[in-house]
């Protein structure tokens, strides 16, 4: 098949020749882009469990109106995965084959971003117009998410056994920054971990909310 990895579902599988042997006999970089795999099925898992049993209120009431509320983050992310799977998908596809068993690098800067996304965070990022959420509603918001973390998952997939930190892409939402696949990869799912922990304090203040008092008997 050409691929170190055989995709079954939405699980990373080794093919057969390979599972019978010691774990130092797999490729460093397969190990690598599992973990970012598991993140991301991770990842969607959580959102599911936040959502689930859940009122179409909590689900897309804002606590200012400045603020998202969980369906627009679920949208956001959404579109940001969108944006990106198809510079991506294009890199990947002009990706040398590994030679050797070495990991896969980041890049510093990679990294740097990566931290700064990482919740619970500090460093607030002007969001484009272009990512803004425009879906309210948590039935389609939900359904576009879950479709696009599928895609994801697929895409990470395809990159087993190739040299995705050899090759670069442009930022489709911030332009003037540039980083291998493998980093882009990365820095996806730490950007979903933000979300997701906005999420859940979202979801946590609406808990904390004092219930209404019920008039008294008479009144």
């Amino acid at each position: 098949m050409g691929r170190l990895g055989i995709a079954t579902g939405s699980i990373l599988r080794l093919p057969k020749v390979f599972r019978a042997t010691p774990v130092c006999s797999v490729r460093i970089s397969t190990r690598q882009l599992e973990t970012v795999l598991n993140q991301v099925e991770s990842i969607t898992l959580r959102a599911q469990a936040l959502v689930a049993g859940r009122s179409q209120a909590d689900l897309t009431n804002s606590l200012e109106s400045t603020s998202w509320s969980v369906a627009q983050c679920l949208d956001h992310l959404a579109q940001t995965t969108n944006a990106f799977l198809p510079v991506i998908s294009d890199a990947i596809a002009r990706a040398p084959r590994l030679t050797t068993n070495r990991g896969l690098r980041t890049g510093a800067l990679t990294r740097l971003f990566i931290r700064n996304l990482e919740p619970p965070y500090k460093l607030r990022f002007k969001v484009l117009t272009a990512l803004v959420p425009r879906e309210h509603d948590i039935v389609s918001a939900r359904a576009a998410f879950e479709e696009s973390q599928a895609r994801l998952e697929g895409t990470i997939q395809s990159a087993i056994g190739l040299a995705v930190d050899q090759v670069r892409i442009e930022s489709p939402v911030y332009a003037r920054f540039s980083y291998n696949v493998y980093g882009a990869l990365r820095m996806m799912a730490a950007h979903q971990r933000r979300h997701l922990w906005q999420m859940e304090q979202i979801l946590k203040a609406l808990d904390a909310r004092p219930s209404a008092t019920p008039p008294k008997s008479g009144q």
